[in-house]
């Protein structure tokens, strides 16, 4: 969930929201290794002390891409207050950049912040992750909750919040915008956002296998 609001009376503020489809892998964002149970299936907590503490996101092709990011495609969009921003991007492509959100992190899982940690092939829309942490983890469940800002031509930079959550079948991020202020009144929020459709890869004998 991302709550983002216009720094300026004069801004543009985006509203809307879409949803995206892509695959992850749970990680040890220190050495970039799988997380995996005794039986070599995906987990987030295995029980011995070995947890997830990063993310690789990988192509739908099921490729691992070198540069250290995944593809993710735009599958649904919806108007926020009868105003829809992201209508134009349904169907487009994007990437996400894979990362460490807990403990020491490692050039191909880099930690928070993460400047374009998302980012549109339609037009200039990306979002900075600046901020990450825990809220839940055990062996099949992954919550992640944190800040950032999203940055798109025409707009201004806009403040939010982030929220991630994974099961060890499918994963799901999602996006929320608000206009912030210190003490906001309701009829002054707007809604924008973006939401993600994960599919969890889990490992079983160093081969990828669909959860």
């Amino acid at each position: 969930m991302l709550a983002a609001g216009a720094p300026a009376a004069q801004a543009a503020p985006l509203r809307g929201s879409f949803a995206i489809s892509g695959i992850v892998i749970p990680v040890n964002g220190a050495t970039g290794q799988p997380v995996t149970d005794s039986d070599g299936n995906a987990t987030f907590d295995d029980g011995n002390g070995q947890v997830v503490t990063g993310l690789d996101f990988l192509n739908q092709d099921l490729s691992n891409p070198s540069d250290y990011t995944g593809d993710f495609r735009v599958v649904n969009t919806k108007s926020v207050g009868g105003q829809n921003d992201f209508a134009s991007l349904l169907g487009t492509t994007g990437r996400i950049r894979d990362f460490t959100f807990e403990g020491p992190g490692s050039l191909a899982f880099p930690t928070v912040p993460l400047f374009a940690f998302e980012s549109l092939s339609s037009g200039t829309l990306t979002f900075d992750l600046t901020k990450i942490f825990v809220k839940y983890r055990d062996a099949n469940t992954l919550t992640l909750t944190g800040a950032g800002f999203f940055n798109w031509a025409g707009y201004d930079r806009t403040p939010g919040s982030f929220e991630f959550t994974a099961t060890n079948s499918f994963g799901s991020i999602a996006f929320v915008a608000s206009e912030a202020a210190p003490t906001p009144e309701p009829a002054s929020l707007l809604l924008m956002g973006s939401g993600a459709l994960l599919g969890l890869r889990s490992y079983r004998k160093r081969r990828m296998i669909a959860v």
